[in-house]
């Protein structure tokens, strides 16, 4: 099951942030067996993410993806790393901010694709 985490307008366009459950999460490194006790259980979550720019006309014009996320809460995903980022930006260090690069990642494919197809349009008309 696919669930809206962040919907939001960008000017004209729609940036949509879903989750999905992870069914075969990486455990790799859970040496002691409490991270797949935690999901077992239910108390944390293994989910997926797509970041996804929607056009005027709804078509899908940039995506992100990111796997491998477990949380207790996923909107800890989305929020939990905006202070670091920001003090990062002060004391020169760089700290992880997914959700907001998803977001750039995602826009950066969308201005890629308007790019390319607003030269297919000068092409046609000359």
């Amino acid at each position: 099951m696919t669930n809206t985490m962040y919907r939001f307008q960008a000017g004209q366009f729609l940036i949509i942030a879903t989750i999905e459950p992870d069914q075969d999460p990486d455990l790799s490194f859970d040496d002691t067996g409490e991270t797949a006790e935690k999901l077992e259980s239910g108390e944390w979550e293994a989910f997926q993410t797509k970041v996804a720019v929607i056009d005027a006309h709804g078509v899908e014009i940039g995506t992100d993806y990111l796997g491998g996320s477990i949380y207790s809460n996923p909107k800890d995903f989305f929020t939990e790393h905006y202070g670091l980022a920001a003090k990062g930006r002060k004391d020169g260090c760089t700290y992880g901010a997914y959700f907001p690069d998803m977001v750039r990642e995602a826009v950066g494919e969308a201005r890629t694709y308007l790019k390319a197809t607003q030269a297919v349009k000068v092409r046609a008309n000359a």
